[in-house]
């Protein structure tokens, strides 16, 4: 059994069926990831490492967020994360009056189909649904390309954030008339 389809998005390639994810669904979110991680460290982007994702890390994802599946023809195509909460990232900024987006990811062979720009749509929608003031996410400061496509989905600006090692840039889209 399949996780619960929530959306179908049209392409030129078909149809893509975007679902809730479960504890069964685990391993296909695990292979999203780590695929995703191996090619950014062989494209040498310095984001994310296969090591970073484990089961273990899975299963806390599913308990403590939404996890949304991108399948297409019953196989992994994508995933992206909604939580209520985002201190980590957001520290004295964070606010719960947005839903927060992380972990958007299409793999290398459903990319250029605006996969991504789908599921932020949904994701956008979601957070409307849930009465949230608009949706926030982070980006790695140092990958300009990446940054620049959220720019162009009516991201806005707020601030660079130390992480530490590394520094993100944090947006937010707010939705009209809500504050």
């Amino acid at each position: 059994m399949g996780c619960e389809i929530v959306e179908q998005f049209e392409t030129g390639q078909g149809f893509f069926s975007l679902c809730l994810a479960g504890q069964e669904d685990k391993n296909d979110m695990l292979y999203i990831l780590r695929e995703t991680a191996e090619l950014m460290v062989r494209d040498g982007l310095n984001q994310w490492t296969p090591s970073l994702f484990s089961l273990e890390l899975m299963e806390e994802y599913v308990t403590e967020r939404e996890v949304f599946l991108l399948k297409f023809d019953h196989k992994p195509a994508g995933l992206f994360t909604l939580q209520d909460s985002d201190p980590a990232y957001w520290g004295e900024r964070n606010d719960q009056r947005f839903l927060y987006l992380h972990r958007l990811a299409v793999l290398p062979g459903f990319r250029g189909l605006q996969l991504g720009q789908k599921m932020i749509r949904f994701a956008e929608e979601r957070a409307g649904n849930k009465e949230k003031i608009g949706l926030r996410l982070d980006c790695v400061s140092h990958l300009e390309g990446l940054n620049q496509f959220y720019k162009r989905q009516g991201f806005e600006f707020i601030a660079k954030q130390s992480m530490g090692k590394r520094f993100v840039h944090l947006y937010e889209k707010r939705f009209s008339g809500l504050s």
